[in-house]
Parts: C-alpha cells; structure tokens; sequence
C-alpha cells in the first residue's frame, strides 16, 4: 500500500542522493550513499574506529568491515593503530579523502539551498522538527 506520505519520504531522499552523488562523482569512484556516511561519520568522530561507525550507522559490522576496506582501496582514509589500544584502528583522512570529503561538504550545501529555496525559516524548522519527532517514533 503506498500512501503520499511515504512516497513524498522515498522521492525526497532518492532525489537527495541522487544529486549529492552526481555532484561527486560518485559513480564514478564507485561510492555509495554508506560510503558517504562514513565519511561524515569519520570527520566528525575524533579518533574515529569501525566500531564509532557501527553505533553511528547503526549498520552490522561485517558491512562497515568492507565499507573501510572500499575507502583504503579507493585512497579515502588510513587506518592506523591506536596509541592507547593497539587492537583498535583509528580512520582518518588522506589528503585525497579530505579534499573529496570538501567536495561533498560543498555539494550539499548547493542542494541544500536549492532544496529549501521558496521555503520560509519557520516551513523549514516545522520540518525539521516533524522529521526529527518521526525518527524518535521509529527507534
């Protein structure tokens, strides 16, 4: 049964990642919607581990495991011994990551501006509050 509540949420988001991966590139170096999120995950949590993914994305380990693997592969991050647990790897950035990381800060603030162009302050905050309270139902 699909109702327009649904289906305004599906459009909204694919349009979303849509745009975001073709500001870029993403298909062509191979990144998906996770691989992004990772990546806003490991700029954001300082001394950043699989395990800060894991919690954050809420995704299972074996997935974040290849995800991590995919952005070393591509160049993305390092991974590298923790000082204080040797068993622990710290994500971090390499210069190729962080400017890609950049990138994708400037993509979506481009759409951000144009997904909420014509929207006044308070449409935007009634939204943000109405999404917020629907994910806090949905956990």
């Amino acid at each position: 049964m699909n109702t327009p509540l649904a289906n305004t949420l599906f459009a909204l988001m694919q349009n979303y990642r849509v745009t975001i991966r073709e500001a870029i590139n993403a298909n062509d170096l191979g990144l998906n919607a996770m691989h992004v999120r990772c990546l806003h995950i490991i700029a954001v949590t300082k001394h950043c581990t699989a395990n800060d993914i894991v919690t954050q994305s809420q995704r299972d380990k074996a997935q974040i495991a290849r995800l991590i693997k995919e952005l070393i592969n591509l160049n993305l991050i390092n991974k590298c011994a923790s000082e204080h647990d040797k068993r622990c790897f710290i994500l971090t950035f390499t210069v190729q990551g962080s400017e890609l990381f950049n990138q994708l800060l400037a993509a979506e603030e481009k759409v951000n501006k144009k997904m909420c162009q014509n929207l006044s302050p308070e449409q935007l905050n009634t939204f943000l509050l109405t999404a917020q309270q629907m994910i806090k139902n949905m956990q």
